[in-house]
C-alpha cells in the first residue's frame, strides 16, 4: 500500500527520525508532454531521458510526523523541439516545494484569523514565504467566487490599525451584515468618497432598509446620496460613548489642577464615572463615586446629565423616548456646560438617533467584530493591507478557539471509539 496516496509515485525507501518521515519516490509513468513546446507525445513513444535529479518536497503530515518527500525527478530530450524538459506532476505545487494538497491546506488555513504564517512554517516544516503564497493563491480562488451581496441591515464603523509599511495606524472602514451578523467588507480609508463606492459595489445596495453608524457625518452623507430611502440609525452605544468622553475629559481637566491627594481620587472614580451605574458595586463603588462628585459641582452635573440621557433609552416607545428627552433637555442648567453640548449634538442628529426607536436597531454587531480585527492584527503584527483585508472577510469566523462549553459532545464506545447514536 502506498502510503503517501499519490497515484504517480513509487515510494522506493522509507527513512523516520523523531519528527519527519523521509519518503523516495520514482515517477510511475513518462510524461506526455513536452513543458517547453507543449507537443503532445505518443503513446508509445520513446523518449530519452538526459538526467535525473532529487527534488525535496513537503507533505501533509501522516500520523503527526511531518513528511519529506524526496522525488527522483527526470529530464527528457524533447524529439519535436529538440530541447530538455523537465515532467510536471499534478500532486506537486509547480515552482514551489510543497505538494498541491499540501498548497491548499497551508491556504485554508493561513486565512483563518487565529493562526499566523510563522506558526505554519513552523508546524508543517516550511518557509514562511511558502505559507504566503498558498495563502494568496486561496485569498485569489476566494475573491473570484465572491459575490458582495448587500444586506437589508447594513453596519458602517471605522478602526485604526498597525499597517505594514506606516508609521501610524491606519483608519479602515468596516462594513457588516448586522442581521447576520458576518463582515462583508473591510476597507482602507474612511472617506465620504470610498464609502459611496463600496456601497454602488455591493449588489442590490437599492434595497437596503437600515445603515447603523457613528456619529461621522462622511458615512451618513454616503448613505443619503446612495440609498436615500434608508433609515440612518446612530445607535445608543456610539450616544453614550460620546457624552462619557466628554464627561471624561472634564474630569480630567479638574484632576489636572487638583492637589496631589484630589489627582489620586479623581482617578479611581475614572472607571466608575465611564461605566453604568446599575453595573457598579453599590457599597463601595458607587458611595466612592458620589463622595467625589459631592466635591465637584460641574462634574456632578455633567454626570447626572449623563445618567439622564441613558434614560432616555429605556423608553419602550418612539413617542415616549421624545417625551423623556423633553424632560431631560429641561433640566440641563446654563452653567451645564457638558451637557448642553451632547444637547446641541443629539439636536442636530435627532433624526438619526431617535430612528434607534423604531426598531431598536444597533451597530453592536460591527463594535464586537472591530475587537475580532484587533486580535487578528495582534496575532500577525506587521501584516500588509491586503492580508489584513483577506483574513478580516474569509477568516474572521476563526478569529477566536472554539471553548469547551461552546462545543458539541458526542458519546462514543469506550472500546472501539466508535459514535453511539441514541434512537428514541
Amino acid at each position: 500500500m502506498n502510503v503517501l496516496e499519490l497515484e504517480e509515485f513509487n515510494i522506493i525507501k522509507e527513512f523516520r527520525s523523531e519528527q519527519y518521515n523521509k519518503y523516495v519516490v520514482e515517477p510511475i509513468d513518462k510524461p506526455t508532454f513536452c513543458s517547453k513546446c507543449g507537443s503532445i507525445f505518443k503513446e508509445n513513444a520513446k523518449l530519452k531521458v538526459h538526467d535525473v535529479r532529487t527534488r525535496k518536497v513537503a507533505d501533509q503530515d501522516i500520523r503527526g510526523m511531518k513528511v519529506i518527500i524526496e522525488i527522483k525527478q527526470r529530464r527528457f530530450y524533447c524529439p519535436e523541439c529538440g530541447d530538455t524538459f523537465t515532467e510536471i506532476f499534478k500532486s506537486i505545487a509547480p515552482d514551489d516545494r510543497i505538494t498541491v494538497r499540501l498548497r491548499d491546506c497551508l491556504g485554508k488555513e493561513s486565512i483563518k484569523g487565529n493562526t499566523s504564517f510563522a506558526s505554519l512554517a513552523d508546524q508543517y516544516g516550511v518557509s514562511e514565504s511558502t505559507v504566503k503564497r498558498s495563502f494568496e493563491i486561496h485569498v485569489a480562488k476566494l475573491d473570484a467566487q465572491r459575490v458582495l451581496v448587500a444586506p437589508r441591515i447594513l453596519g458602517i464603523d471605522e478602526i485604526y490599525v498597525h499597517i505594514k509599511g506606516e508609521h501610524r495606524k491606519q483608519p479602515c472602514a468596516v462594513f457588516t451584515d448586522v442581521e447576520k451578523g458576518k463582515p462583508i467588507e473591510f476597507v482602507r480609508g474612511i472617506t465620504k468618497e470610498l464609502v459611496v463606492q463600496k456601497i454602488k459595489e455591493m449588489k442590490g445596495y437599492e434595497n437596503i432598509e437600515v445603515v447603523t453608524m457613528d456619529m461621522a457625518s462622511a458615512y451618513r452623507n454616503a448613505v443619503e446620496e446612495t440609498i436615500p430611502k434608508a433609515f440612518c440609525v446612530i445607535d445608543r452605544f456610539h450616544v453614550m460613548q460620546k457624552f462619557n468622553m466628554k464627561v471624561d475629559v472634564l474630569r480630567a481637566s479638574i484632576q489636572s489642577k487638583a492637589s496631589e491627594g484630589a489627582r489620586k481620587e479623581l482617578f479611581r472614580v475614572k472607571y466608575a464615572i465611564r461605566s453604568n451605574r446599575e453595573n457598579l458595586n453599590k457599597n463601595e463603588q458607587i458611595q466612592q463615586l458620589d463622595g467625589v462628585l459631592e466635591k465637584y459641582p460641574s462634574l456632578k452635573e455633567a454626570y447626572w446629565a449623563k445618567e439622564g440621557l441613558k434614560d432616555v433609552y429605556n423608553a419602550k416607545t418612539k413617542y415616549d423616548a421624545y417625551q423623556l428627552y423633553y424632560q431631560w433637555e429641561t433640566s440641563i442648567s446654563k452653567g451645564n456646560k457638558v451637557g448642553k453640548e451632547m444637547q446641541k449634538l443629539v439636536n442636530k442628529l435627532k433624526k438619526e438617533v431617535f430612528a434607534y426607536f423604531d426598531g431598536h436597531w444597533t451597530n453592536a454587531y460591527t463594535e464586537s467584530f472591530n475587537n475580532v480585527i484587533r486580535r487578528i492584527v495582534r496575532l500577525g503584527n506587521g501584516y500588509s493591507y491586503d492580508t489584513l483585508r483577506a483574513k478580516v472577510i474569509f477568516g474572521s469566523d476563526k478569529a477566536e478557539p472554539l471553548k469547551a462549553k461552546n462545543m458539541q459532545f458526542y458519546e462514543v464506545d469506550a472500546i472501539t471509539g466508535k459514535r453511539i447514536f441514541v434512537t428514541d
